[in-house]
């Protein structure tokens, strides 16, 4: 039985320059349940005017995701600037709170393979409280594969795991066998195809990969939360718009339902 439902992510219209009402539209017309929202800062991302202009359109806000890049974060973030990223991590979790989501997902591409993230993770927790922590893993980041985001979760009490399908592909796991794998540690999700050693592909569920043990692995599972489709490289390598990569996306999971 299907326990999640699907959801789009903001940054998908970053590089055709949606608005925030167009891709309302554009993801409620693809029967999508939500929207998850990017923040690079809280302060500009979920701004009080944004979140209230959301509110009033035809999905709600599904799903947060704190965005640690190097070029915004250039001496590292779990690792590095970690009272900045206190500030961030609280002011992200509020909203969470505010809109009744149970969990942030945290990407630290700013920490290189090697960095010590243990620390700043600990304060992540922390100061997020009852939010829980969701740790998006990647190849060429501080957190490269599940079984190292599975490792953190085992010293940070309350941490999580966000799985991207695409970063998983990339670093040569079945991501059917990673949702198995996290368990109950499995706090959200993104959707995207990539090949082996291509992170940043984001391409279209069902490009490269047949998504049929993805689904069937969550459903498995019993996850009750949204999904949300993360094509970004796709788009912004162009010859896809948001929702030529979305249609084809979501054409092939409901096909192998």
């Amino acid at each position: 039985m299907r326990t999640w439902r699907l959801s789009d992510a903001d940054w998908n219209s970053w590089p055709g320059g949606l608005s925030d009402a167009q891709t309302m539209d554009q993801a409620a017309g693809l029967g999508l349940v939500g929207l998850e929202l990017g923040v690079y800062d809280a302060a500009v991302e979920l701004a009080p005017d944004r979140l209230a202009s959301l509110a009033t359109g035809p999905v709600p806000v599904t799903a947060v995701l704190l965005t640690l890049p190097a070029d915004d974060w250039p001496d590292g973030a779990l690792a590095g600037d970690v009272e900045r990223l206190h500030g961030q991590v609280k002011a992200c979790a509020q909203v969470c709170r505010d809109l009744g989501l149970p969990v942030l997902g945290v990407w630290p591409g700013a920490d290189e393979v090697g960095a010590d993230v243990l620390h700043g993770l600990q304060r992540c927790v922390a100061t997020a409280g009852e939010v829980r922590i969701a740790l998006e893993y990647k190849p060429d980041t501080a957190v490269e594969t599940a079984e190292q985001a599975l490792e953190l979760c085992d010293e940070v009490e309350g941490l999580g795991v966000l799985l991207d399908t695409g970063h998983a592909f990339a670093a040569g796991e079945d991501p059917a066998e990673v949702v198995e794998l996290l368990g109950d540690r499995l706090l959200h999700v993104h959707l995207g195809d990539a090949a082996p050693g291509g992170a940043d592909d984001d391409l279209p569920c069902g490009r490269l990969h047949d998504f049929a043990p993805v689904l069937a692995a969550l459903d498995r599972s019993g996850y009750t939360g949204t999904a949300s489709f993360d094509l970004y490289g796709a788009v912004t390598a162009g010859g896809l718009t948001s929702l030529a990569a979305l249609s084809e996306s979501v054409e092939h999971l409901r096909s192998r339902r």
